[in-house]
């Protein structure tokens, strides 16, 4: 992203704010847009409403979530009207926490609630660590492409700096199955972190998203012991963001794909003090809206540093100890979780489907989360002679093809904005090759239906086009 250090100080002199208000101001308003294009959704009452399939959000399950919350929701004056325990979290909550770490993350050492923290979803967590672990321009390591709110969590308020760990120019990469090769992994690392001492950026931490998003699959255990062994070398911070740790579906046409297993599982090559694990509510209970997120750490000097600052990330009880009641009723969130799955599974296969009739290639080897990573370069990036796709690893492209290709995103954004439907755009998750898109299947049914109808009016103009 190009600054311009004038505009930032015009800015700031403009409205009277500070130049890092100013920065944010102009470079970090993503949700400004959502806010526009969001603000009439599609539902069977507004049918010219917006489908979204672009953010990552589960509404597979929210009669069933909508059902529990008016059943079991009470009001406690007492521990939820009031201050409480604090801001660390409900402790009704953080014992909840505990004892569905156990249950389902299988840590080697029983999870306990001291070891938890409980803030307002996993952005203000990943922020609040950011700005615990690193100082202003330390950065933290993590893969491409990578989830693109990352891009506020961690340089938003604590100035934290993001490493990308690229995998394209390794020798013998043959493809996203790289992403998750142990070897190709170190290598990745190993170059990154020169990278950033290259340029005065010391690397503070490393960031796994497990499962990968936009990847949507697992790491295997080889990986994650690599990845820490990695660490541990060279004094970084893992952390181990599993938010969709239960959101596992069958893809009986991926090869070589593997359950999740929890950092927290495995006897890893690395300080107990340096692994952190990140947890929320948002994606396997289908409740972006509850805002709550967890981070599990055995480190008392990072969490004092954090619950420092806890009060501005502070979810009411009210709320926490919704989720907490899901959590104690073991039954109900067993056959919740498992529900999830299978319609996970069933999502995966009408859209799959559809892409294959259209022709829209998709990264496959996916088992995990609720999106799939789709490759529009060749159908509507346009053709080389001979039917090749054109070059479009960012790192590859002169300025001028790099702006040209960017625009040509764009446009395709566009015309989907045109026809009421929303995908992510591959360049806003650091993509290393343009082209690619993120495209969520988890909508209600009688929405992705309509969705596709849409997004099969887009594909077939685009195609007329002949970008």
């Amino acid at each position: 992203m190009q600054t311009s250090s004038q505009d930032i100080a015009a800015t700031a002199t403009e409205f009277g704010i500070s130049t890092r208000g100013a920065y944010n101001q102009l470079y970090m308003r993503g949700w400004s847009f959502f806010e526009q294009c969001l603000a009439t959704p599609w539902s069977p009452a507004t049918p010219d409403g917006v489908i979204n399939l672009g953010v990552a959000e589960n509404s597979l399950m929210h009669n069933q979530i909508v059902k529990f919350i008016k059943q079991n929701t009470q009001v406690d004056p007492i521990s939820q009207l009031t201050y409480g325990n604090g801001p660390r979290g409900s402790p009704r909550l953080q014992r909840a926490l505990a004892s569905f770490l156990n249950r389902k993350f299988s840590p080697l050492e029983p999870a306990k609630s001291d070891d938890i923290i409980v803030m307002a979803g996993v952005t203000p967590v990943i922020d609040a660590l950011t700005w615990a672990l690193c100082n202003e321009g330390e950065g933290i390591i993590i893969p491409q492409p990578y989830y693109t709110a990352f891009a506020t969590d961690i340089p938003g308020r604590a100035r934290g700096v993001i490493i990308p760990a690229t995998f394209q120019d390794i020798e013998g990469y043959k493809g996203f199955d790289d992403v998750f090769d142990a070897e190709m992994n170190v290598q990745a690392l190993e170059t990154a972190l020169r990278n950033a001492e290259s340029k005065g950026v010391k690397a503070k931490g490393f960031m796994l998203v497990n499962p990968h998003n936009p990847l949507g699959r697992c790491y295997p255990p080889e990986t994650i012991r690599a990845i820490a062994g990695f660490c541990q070398a060279h004094n970084l911070h893992l952390i181990s963001d599993e938010i969709y740790a239960q959101s596992i579906y069958n893809n009986p046409d991926a090869t070589d794909v593997v359950p999740f297993t929890s950092a927290l599982a495995l006897d890893l090559p690395i300080d107990t003090q340096k692994l952190h694990v990140a947890y929320g509510a948002s994606k396997d209970f289908c409740a972006n809206g509850l805002r709550l997120g967890m981070l599990h750490t055995r480190n008392r000097g990072l969490m004092g540093a954090m619950a420092s600052n806890a009060m501005l990330g502070w979810p009411p009880y009210l709320v926490q100890d919704i989720w907490a009641a899901m959590l104690e009723d073991t039954d109900y969130t067993d056959e919740f979780l498992g529900k999830n799955r299978e319609l996970l599974g069933e999502s995966y296969k009408v859209v799959t489907d559809f892409l294959r009739e259209q022709g829209v290639g998709y990264y496959g080897n996916s088992n995990a989360g609720m999106f799939l990573w789709i490759d529009l370069r060749r159908h509507l990036l346009g053709k080389k002679e001979g039917g090749q796709p054109p070059e479009l690893r960012v790192g590859k492209l002169s300025p001028a093809d790099l702006e040209r290709y960017l625009e040509r995103e764009q446009h395709i954004w566009k015309v989907l904005g045109e026809n009421k439907i929303l995908l992510a755009t591959g360049s806003v998750f650091a993509s290393e090759e343009l082209g690619w898109f993120r495209m969520t299947f988890s909508a209600s049914r009688p929405a992705l239906e309509v969705g596709l109808e849409r997004l099969k009016r887009v594909f077939d103009a685009l195609k007329r086009s002949q970008l």
